[in-house]
């Protein structure tokens, strides 16, 4: 595709989101749901040319940020009143929910070994911050209930990070050990904090010294990913450091 014409259909799919925003405004709808479901519906229009992204591009690129926002607006002192109620939420839940996918999955397809089921569950086991919080901000819920969920689904990629590396492992070497995944988990997640406060102590250090508000925009915009891609290098969490951080 032709630059011209690729800047052209940038400028066509910001001009639709635009659209579906005001759609799903004035039907009441979260604008996730109306975003997701103009985006499956342009795949099936005709003569829109393909484009080949790299997800994991994709992922570093969009995820930070959105993780950032929705950490800076969750409200603290609740959340550290109930971080008990979400870290049961963030381990139990994910843990519970990728079982259940993968005895059901097994008993759907019998010959599908039980750690490709297992790998199945924990992708779809932790919920998506993003999305969590585009959708209660539209519920009205007990407080309690509403930081609970907020809360489990911004600290719950440690948990389906390391069932899915260990249903991949198990699934290449037929083999599976309890500590060395309650080990990984505890790197991932303890990992992740620290990295997240290290970052928010130094941005708070350097925001004081800045003394410009337009710096301090900036700062702030490259604070996500400096986070994130810091924690995924160190090789903990990323989505946590950033949560952390924000």
């Amino acid at each position: 595709m032709e630059p011209t014409h690729l800047f052209e259909l940038v400028i066509g799919m910001f001009v639709a989101i635009i659209a579906l925003h005001y759609v799903a405004h004035r039907l009441g709808l979260p604008p996730s749901v109306a975003l997701l479901s103009g985006g499956a519906m342009l795949a099936f229009v005709p003569g829109l040319p393909a484009i080949e992204v790299d997800p994991e591009l994709v992922l570093v690129i969009f995820l930070p940020p959105l993780l950032l926002d929705g950490a800076w607006f969750i409200a603290l002192g609740p959340l550290r009143r109930h971080m008990i109620g979400i870290a049961s939420l963030a381990i139990g839940a994910v843990f519970f929910t990728c079982a259940v996918v993968a005895v059901v999955t097994h008993l759907l397809f019998p010959s599908l070994p039980w750690a490709a089921c297992a790998a199945l569950g924990a992708i779809v086991s932790p919920p998506d911050a993003v999305s969590a919080r585009a959708v209660l901000q539209r519920v009205k819920l007990p407080r309690r209930l509403q930081i609970l969920l907020e809360g489990e689904s911004l600290f719950n990629d440690a948990s389906g990070l390391v069932l899915f590396r260990f249903a991949i492992a198990a699934g290449v070497t037929g083999l599976f050990s309890t500590v060395d995944a309650m080990g990984s988990f505890f790197v991932l997640a303890v990992g992740g904090a620290l990295v997240g406060i290290a970052i928010g102590m130094a941005w708070v250090l350097l925001v004081r010294r800045l003394g410009d508000e337009y710096l301090i925009i900036a700062a702030t915009a490259l604070l996500s990913w400096v986070s994130y891609l810091l924690g995924e290098f160190i090789h903990v969490s990323g989505v946590i450091a950033t949560v952390t951080t924000g």
